[in-house]
Protein backbone atom coordinates (compact mmCIF):
# COMPACT_ATOMS: atom_id res chain seq x y z
CA UNK A 1 0.00 0.00 0.00
CA UNK A 2 1.62 3.78 -0.45
CA UNK A 3 1.05 6.38 2.34
CA UNK A 4 1.66 9.69 1.50
CA UNK A 5 3.26 12.55 3.18
CA UNK A 6 4.36 16.23 2.57
CA UNK A 7 14.82 5.84 13.18
CA UNK A 8 21.22 5.41 12.52
CA UNK A 9 18.44 5.25 15.86
CA UNK A 10 22.04 6.80 17.96
CA UNK A 11 23.31 3.75 19.80
CA UNK A 12 22.08 4.01 23.36
CA UNK A 13 24.92 5.39 25.41
CA UNK A 14 22.69 5.79 28.55
CA UNK A 15 20.33 3.64 30.05
CA UNK A 16 18.58 5.04 32.28
CA UNK A 17 18.61 8.77 34.25
CA UNK A 18 18.00 9.51 37.67
CA UNK A 19 15.96 12.97 37.20
CA UNK A 20 12.49 14.56 38.12
CA UNK A 21 9.49 15.12 36.17
CA UNK A 22 8.12 18.76 35.74
CA UNK A 23 4.98 19.76 34.28
CA UNK A 24 4.66 18.39 30.20
CA UNK A 25 3.26 20.39 27.36
CA UNK A 26 0.89 18.54 25.50
CA UNK A 27 2.34 17.97 21.89
CA UNK A 28 0.40 18.01 18.43
CA UNK A 29 3.04 18.49 16.13
CA UNK A 30 6.11 17.25 15.24
CA UNK A 31 9.20 19.71 16.90
CA UNK A 32 12.74 19.39 14.93
CA UNK A 33 16.11 21.09 16.64
CA UNK A 34 19.56 21.48 14.90
CA UNK A 35 22.78 21.93 15.75
CA UNK A 36 26.08 22.62 14.18
CA UNK A 37 28.80 20.61 17.48
CA UNK A 38 31.24 23.22 16.22
CA UNK A 39 30.42 25.59 19.11
CA UNK A 40 31.13 22.90 21.03
CA UNK A 41 35.08 23.19 19.70
CA UNK A 42 35.36 25.99 22.00
CA UNK A 43 36.87 23.65 25.33
CA UNK A 44 35.70 26.17 28.11
CA UNK A 45 31.85 25.87 26.16
CA UNK A 46 32.51 22.08 26.35
CA UNK A 47 33.17 21.50 29.67
CA UNK A 48 30.79 23.75 31.18
CA UNK A 49 27.98 21.97 28.67
CA UNK A 50 29.70 18.12 29.74
CA UNK A 51 28.73 18.32 33.15
CA UNK A 52 24.95 19.19 32.44
CA UNK A 53 24.68 15.65 31.02
CA UNK A 54 24.04 12.52 32.82
CA UNK A 55 27.30 10.99 34.45
CA UNK A 56 26.79 7.54 31.36
CA UNK A 57 26.60 10.15 29.13
CA UNK A 58 29.89 11.90 30.56
CA UNK A 59 31.05 8.05 30.33
CA UNK A 60 30.00 7.74 26.70
CA UNK A 61 32.12 10.68 26.01
CA UNK A 62 35.22 9.90 27.79
CA UNK A 63 35.33 6.48 25.67
CA UNK A 64 35.52 8.33 22.45
CA UNK A 65 38.73 8.66 20.65
CA UNK A 66 38.22 11.79 18.49
CA UNK A 67 37.53 15.45 19.75
CA UNK A 68 34.58 15.17 16.85
CA UNK A 69 32.73 12.36 17.58
CA UNK A 70 32.87 13.65 21.81
CA UNK A 71 31.50 16.57 20.70
CA UNK A 72 28.72 14.68 18.63
CA UNK A 73 27.79 12.95 21.82
CA UNK A 74 27.65 15.41 24.19
CA UNK A 75 25.78 18.03 21.17
CA UNK A 76 23.25 15.36 21.15
CA UNK A 77 22.21 14.56 24.84
CA UNK A 78 21.78 18.59 24.95
CA UNK A 79 19.82 18.87 21.57
CA UNK A 80 17.51 16.50 23.63
CA UNK A 81 17.34 18.10 26.53
CA UNK A 82 16.69 21.47 24.64
CA UNK A 83 13.66 19.73 23.08
CA UNK A 84 12.44 17.75 26.16
CA UNK A 85 12.64 20.99 27.70
CA UNK A 86 10.26 22.98 25.52
CA UNK A 87 7.92 20.19 26.37
CA UNK A 88 7.78 20.99 29.57
CA UNK A 89 10.48 17.81 30.88
CA UNK A 90 13.42 19.27 32.56
CA UNK A 91 14.34 15.84 33.68
CA UNK A 92 13.89 12.53 32.45
CA UNK A 93 14.68 8.36 32.16
CA UNK A 94 14.78 6.44 28.78
CA UNK A 95 14.16 3.28 28.10
CA UNK A 96 14.35 1.27 25.54
CA UNK A 97 12.20 -1.02 23.04
CA UNK A 98 13.21 -4.76 21.73
CA UNK A 99 14.68 -3.03 18.56
CA UNK A 100 17.07 -0.47 20.80
CA UNK A 101 14.82 2.39 19.77
CA UNK A 102 15.23 4.95 22.77
CA UNK A 103 11.58 6.06 24.60
CA UNK A 104 10.90 8.84 27.14
CA UNK A 105 9.63 6.24 30.34
CA UNK A 106 6.31 7.32 31.58
CA UNK A 107 5.94 9.14 28.59
CA UNK A 108 4.05 7.22 26.22
CA UNK A 109 2.54 10.34 24.77
CA UNK A 110 5.80 11.88 23.79
CA UNK A 111 8.34 10.54 21.13
CA UNK A 112 11.79 11.17 20.19
CA UNK A 113 14.43 10.76 17.57
CA UNK A 114 18.34 11.24 16.89
CA UNK A 115 20.42 12.25 14.46
CA UNK A 116 23.98 13.21 13.65
CA UNK A 117 26.90 13.29 10.18
CA UNK A 118 30.30 15.11 10.21
CA UNK A 119 29.23 18.30 12.73
CA UNK A 120 25.18 18.56 12.11
CA UNK A 121 23.39 16.68 15.14
CA UNK A 122 19.24 16.52 14.74
CA UNK A 123 16.50 16.11 16.96
CA UNK A 124 12.60 15.43 16.51
CA UNK A 125 10.30 15.16 19.44
CA UNK A 126 6.60 14.24 18.30
CA UNK A 127 3.31 13.17 19.84
CA UNK A 128 3.31 9.95 17.75
CA UNK A 129 6.39 7.59 16.51
CA UNK A 130 8.77 9.60 14.63
CA UNK A 131 12.15 9.06 12.84
CA UNK A 132 14.62 11.76 11.48
CA UNK A 133 18.54 11.92 9.68
CA UNK A 134 20.88 14.24 8.79
CA UNK A 135 23.96 13.41 5.80
CA UNK A 136 26.32 15.52 4.73
CA UNK A 137 26.48 15.59 1.25
CA UNK A 138 29.48 13.65 -0.14
CA UNK A 139 30.58 11.93 -3.20
CA UNK A 140 29.03 8.23 -3.17
CA UNK A 141 29.75 5.07 -5.08
CA UNK A 142 26.53 4.49 -6.73
CA UNK A 143 27.09 0.95 -6.17
CA UNK A 144 25.72 1.11 -2.70
CA UNK A 145 22.42 2.50 -4.05
CA UNK A 146 22.45 -0.38 -6.48
CA UNK A 147 22.83 -2.84 -3.78
CA UNK A 148 20.66 -1.54 -1.09
CA UNK A 149 17.81 0.84 -2.77
CA UNK A 150 14.46 -0.35 -4.69
CA UNK A 151 14.82 -0.45 -8.72
CA UNK A 152 13.13 2.82 -8.78
CA UNK A 153 15.00 4.74 -6.75
CA UNK A 154 18.30 3.97 -8.29
CA UNK A 155 16.85 4.94 -11.62
CA UNK A 156 15.79 8.48 -9.74
CA UNK A 157 19.78 8.75 -8.91
CA UNK A 158 21.02 8.30 -12.12
CA UNK A 159 18.67 9.98 -14.03
CA UNK A 160 19.51 12.82 -12.15
CA UNK A 161 21.80 15.93 -12.51
CA UNK A 162 23.43 16.15 -9.27
CA UNK A 163 23.57 12.30 -8.17
CA UNK A 164 25.18 12.60 -4.71
CA UNK A 165 22.42 15.06 -4.03
CA UNK A 166 19.57 12.71 -4.95
CA UNK A 167 21.36 10.03 -3.22
CA UNK A 168 21.79 11.55 -0.28
CA UNK A 169 17.53 12.74 -0.33
CA UNK A 170 16.66 9.61 -0.81
CA UNK A 171 18.95 8.07 1.87
CA UNK A 172 17.65 10.03 4.42
CA UNK A 173 14.01 9.82 3.73
CA UNK A 174 14.89 5.79 4.10
CA UNK A 175 16.31 6.11 7.06
CA UNK A 176 13.72 8.43 8.71
CA UNK A 177 11.44 5.70 7.97
CA UNK A 178 13.26 2.81 9.02
CA UNK A 179 13.35 4.42 12.39
CA UNK A 180 9.36 5.70 12.42
CA UNK A 181 8.75 2.35 12.42
CA UNK A 182 10.74 1.11 15.54
CA UNK A 183 12.42 -1.60 13.46
CA UNK A 184 15.65 0.55 12.75
CA UNK A 185 18.57 -0.88 10.68
CA UNK A 186 16.59 -4.39 11.05
CA UNK A 187 14.25 -3.18 8.27
CA UNK A 188 15.99 -4.03 5.25
CA UNK A 189 16.37 -0.66 2.98
CA UNK A 190 15.24 -2.82 -0.04
CA UNK A 191 11.95 -4.02 1.10
CA UNK A 192 10.29 -0.43 0.60
CA UNK A 193 10.43 1.98 -1.90
CA UNK A 194 10.17 6.49 -1.80
CA UNK A 195 8.84 7.50 -4.70
CA UNK A 196 9.42 11.95 -4.89
CA UNK A 197 7.38 13.88 -7.26
CA UNK A 198 8.32 17.44 -6.66
CA UNK A 199 8.00 18.13 -3.25
CA UNK A 200 5.56 15.02 -2.35
CA UNK A 201 7.12 12.23 -0.94
CA UNK A 202 5.53 8.91 -0.17
CA UNK A 203 6.13 5.30 0.83
CA UNK A 204 5.05 1.93 -0.72
CA UNK A 205 5.85 -1.06 2.10
CA UNK A 206 3.76 -3.92 3.93
CA UNK A 207 4.59 -3.23 7.26
CA UNK A 208 1.20 -2.19 8.28
CA UNK A 209 -1.52 0.15 7.54
CA UNK A 210 -0.42 3.48 9.19
CA UNK A 211 -0.15 6.77 7.46
CA UNK A 212 3.39 8.04 7.51
CA UNK A 213 4.22 11.81 7.08
CA UNK A 214 7.60 12.97 5.64
CA UNK A 215 9.28 16.51 5.47
CA UNK A 216 12.53 17.24 4.51
CA UNK A 217 14.93 20.21 5.09
CA UNK A 218 17.50 22.54 2.69
CA UNK A 219 19.34 24.83 4.81
CA UNK A 220 21.86 25.18 2.00
CA UNK A 221 24.41 24.07 3.60
CA UNK A 222 25.61 20.94 2.41
CA UNK A 223 23.30 18.55 4.34
CA UNK A 224 20.38 16.45 3.70
CA UNK A 225 17.70 16.57 6.29
CA UNK A 226 14.03 14.46 6.83
CA UNK A 227 11.49 13.59 9.29
CA UNK A 228 9.07 10.83 8.86
CA UNK A 229 5.96 10.41 11.86
CA UNK A 230 2.69 9.92 12.32
CA UNK A 231 1.90 12.74 13.36
CA UNK A 232 0.13 14.86 10.06
CA UNK A 233 1.93 18.30 11.22
CA UNK A 234 5.79 18.96 11.14
CA UNK A 235 7.50 22.42 12.03
CA UNK A 236 9.81 24.13 10.46
CA UNK A 237 13.49 23.32 12.52
CA UNK A 238 14.93 25.58 15.32
CA UNK A 239 17.85 26.47 15.12
CA UNK A 240 19.75 26.05 18.48
CA UNK A 241 23.43 27.44 19.54
CA UNK A 242 25.43 26.04 22.16
CA UNK A 243 26.66 29.32 22.85
CA UNK A 244 23.41 30.37 23.57
CA UNK A 245 21.87 27.24 25.10
CA UNK A 246 20.43 27.93 28.77
CA UNK A 247 20.58 24.27 30.47
CA UNK A 248 20.71 23.89 34.39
Amino acid sequence: KIFKGGTSNEAPPFRLLNFTFSLVISMDKTKIYLASAKDLEDKALFQKLYHTVSDIRQTKIDSLLLEKDKRLSLAAELLLKKALSDCGIDSFELEYGENGKPYIKDHNDIFFNLSHSNEMVMCAVSSDEVGCDTEKIKDIDLKIAKRFFSESEYNLIIGNEKKNDMFFRIWTLKESFMKATGLGMKLPMNSFTISIENSSVSVSHNLNNKSYFFKEFDLKNGYKYAVCTLASEIENPQIVSFNELNIP
